[in-house]
């Protein structure tokens, strides 16, 4: 990132030593300070519109941030219906409860793929538009 200009410098009994040129370390950090503070406005400012967002969904779906302590619970209570057979007693409601928060959790996990693609479907690569004679790619 920061490149120093050295240059040659004879000293009094004729050798030769690099020093650093003190007007290039003053400008690549002032290069490197006006990329910072370019990059943190927009930072800031998106950062700011994602909690937004966010909260307002969760206060819409009435959604609360759970307790670590409810995790470890249900983690220690998953393993533990697996070691006791409290799994066969599962109900087709619970099931389907199951399966419902399946599909949110993928769904979020397709719509934030789509959001990095930029694309709903594959990936956007560059030359593939351009055939061959034959018609293929």
């Amino acid at each position: 990132m920061l490149r120093l200009a050295a240059r040659q410098t004879v000293s009094r009994r004729g050798v030769s030593t690099p020093a650093v040129d003190q007007a290039a370390i003053k400008q690549n950090a002032q290069g490197l300070v006006n990329k910072a503070t370019a990059f943190a406005e927009p930072f800031i400012y998106y950062t700011r519109v994602g909690l937004e967002f966010f909260r307002s969904v969760a206060v819409h779906q009435k959604i609360a941030i759970p307790a670590v302590d409810n995790g470890i619970n249900g983690i220690t209570g998953f393993y533990s219906a697996f070691r006791n057979g409290a799994w066969k007693k599962v109900t087709l409601r619970q099931t389907g409860q199951l399966a419902i928060e399946g599909v949110k959790i993928s769904g979020f996990f397709l719509a934030g793929e789509m959001i990095g693609r930029g694309s709903v479907i594959g990936y956007q690569i560059h030359g593939a538009d351009n055939q061959d004679a034959d018609g293929g790619h």
